[in-house]
């Protein structure tokens, strides 16, 4: 297998990733991992755009991959923190 049909081969994965990530799922909302899969399936079909023929990696273009990436990884790293969540009780004071 060349790298033009390794590159070929990826794409498709990909835009099955794709296709599965945007997929129309009711009422419920994509949550923060699914974004970030979606994301990363995006910055690696750009770059495997990059690295065939005849489209050399354009600077532009790479900075707009490494920002979906860094976007993946901030919102799988917001995720791990712990959430606190505070909550008012009413209690009655009076006797």
């Amino acid at each position: 297998m060349t790298a033009t049909d390794s590159m070929k081969l990826i794409q498709e994965i990909v835009d099955d990733i794709i296709r599965l990530s945007v997929m129309d799922k009711g009422d419920r909302q994509m949550n923060e991992h699914e974004k970030a899969i979606e994301l990363l399936a995006r910055a690696l079909y750009d770059f495997t755009v990059f690295h065939q023929p005849p489209y050399p990696p354009n600077e532009e273009a790479l900075k707009g991959t490494i920002a979906k990436v860094k976007i993946a990884y901030n919102t799988i790293e917001r995720t791990k923190k712990t959430n606190i969540r505070m909550t008012r009780l009413n209690v009655n004071t009076s006797k």
